[in-house]
């Protein structure tokens, strides 16, 4: 079945265009038109990004293995998460070769992560079977991102990160996402989980200082000190985003000395993060100067970026 309604979705990117999906996908989960030709809200410009910016950058360094050399070479190979295996087929996974604990991932999606925090008991059959349907879909054709479209898919196989160990886990940042506008970071995203399993998303100003807006869960309203390390995170998210007007670099932080790259984002939930109260949607639109953009693959140190003749700011 979930192969069938993936087949059913991409049929359907030859029928109904990106626009007029995107902006019936917005409308019914923001309830507002959104304004796509001259967009002014935060959630407005992602869509007309993901229309109108073909910037190859993005599909290099969404790539979750091709963003590694850039990293690197921009922060060092320090911020990386180990990376014990590639696999071009599950049927390549030799888990006697493998640690206790490990991660399993694809490198062209999202939600395709497996945890095995014990090898012993790890059902190997049902995580080929995760991986495998995760290997054949292309994200493009499911969230209309155009930056997924032409990420060769692998499997990745990571060190386990513990980020709880002899934690309060509710008090530990499960993801620290870092928005920056214009090259500079201005807010932080931080999740958190509880012990029972409920999520919570703070807004933070770069001086911790908790910010009256929600992002698609309430907010944790018990005081959290500012991480040891958030202001280096900062440091590192302004150099990883420089080539572009917008761009969110996610870390996670392991412990008090230990900083991980995550990722970088280009399209934030596809353009449809519930944003309350909704004046914030067009608050953090306005710090936005959006363009659209050309630019070579990465061959240097800082990459390059070029902008296109067509230049659009909102």
């Amino acid at each position: 079945m979930k192969k069938l309604e993936y087949f059913l979705k991409k049929l359907r990117t030859f029928i109904i265009s990106d626009k007029a999906y995107l902006t019936n996908k917005f409308t019914k989960k923001l309830g507002y038109i959104p304004n796509i030709k001259t967009p002014k809200s935060f959630n407005e410009k992602v869509n007309f990004r993901m229309i109108y910016d073909k910037n190859p950058l993005y599909t290099q360094l969404a790539d979750k293995l091709a963003v590694r050399d850039y990293v690197s070479r921009t922060i060092g190979h320090e911020y990386l998460v180990p990376i014990l295996a590639a696999f071009n087929h599950v049927n390549e996974i030799n888990i006697d070769k493998l640690p206790k604990r490990f991660v399993l991932k694809c490198n062209h999606d999202s939600g395709s992560s497996i945890i095995c925090q014990n090898r012993a008991k790890f059902d190997l059959h049902k995580a080929k079977e995760k991986l495998s349907f995760h290997l054949m879909k292309n994200l493009y054709y499911i969230t209309r991102e155009r930056h997924y479209k032409d990420i060769a898919p692998q499997i990745i196989c990571e060190e386990y990160i513990d980020l709880f160990a002899n934690k309060n886990r509710k008090l530990v940042p499960e993801t620290c996402r870092i928005h920056c506008f214009s090259g500079k970071p201005v807010y932080a995203e931080i999740d958190y989980t509880d012990e029972f399993g409920h999520e919570f998303i703070n807004i933070y100003d770069i001086n911790w200082q908790l910010q009256p807006v929600t992002f698609d869960y309430p907010n944790m309203l018990e005081p959290v000190p500012e991480p040891p390390l958030f202001q280096e995170m900062l440091r590192l998210a302004q150099i990883l985003v420089t080539p572009f007007d917008y761009c969110r670099a996610d870390f996670l932080m392991s412990d008090e000395n230990t900083l991980y790259f995550s990722e970088l984002t280009f399209a934030p939930n596809a353009g449809r993060t519930v944003i309350s109260p909704l004046s914030w949607d067009f608050k953090l639109g306005e710090l936005w100067e959006q363009r659209i953009t050309e630019t070579q693959s990465i061959t240097q140190t800082e990459p390059a970026f070029a902008t296109a003749s067509i230049n659009k700011k909102k």
